[in-house]
């Protein structure tokens, strides 16, 4: 399942340097699926809504970092462990999300569509 940033986070910002997906943004940006992907076209994201991969969605969060779950693979495939919780200097900011739940498949196959 993805991760979140909980109103813990510190702001410090290594979680976004060291995102492999570019899932994390800073607080109040606005961010699109294509950014730091591959994918194109017409995206299903989780909550079923249909985007543009270009489009420029809202922020999810204005006051600290967050991550979007539809581009949060846990680094699986990639890493051991999830690159964010590895620099975090406060990991307990980081939770499972708990709207979205996903097995460790669905989470390659996310990995590896944003390649």
């Amino acid at each position: 399942m993805a991760l979140i940033i909980t109103d813990d986070c510190i702001n410090c910002g290594y979680c976004a340097l060291e995102c492999p997906n570019n899932a994390i943004y800073e607080p109040g940006s606005r961010w699109t699926m294509q950014e730091g992907t591959g994918v194109e076209g017409i995206i299903k994201r989780m909550n079923n809504e249909y985007v543009k991969a270009n489009d420029r969605l809202d922020p999810l969060s204005e006051k600290y970092y967050f991550i979007v779950p539809d581009k949060c693979s846990e680094c699986k495939g990639i890493f051991e462990e999830p690159q964010c919780l590895v620099v975090c200097p406060n990991p307990d900011s980081l939770v499972h999300h708990p709207w979205y739940r996903e097995c460790e498949n669905d989470l390659l196959i996310k990995q590896f569509k944003f390649r």
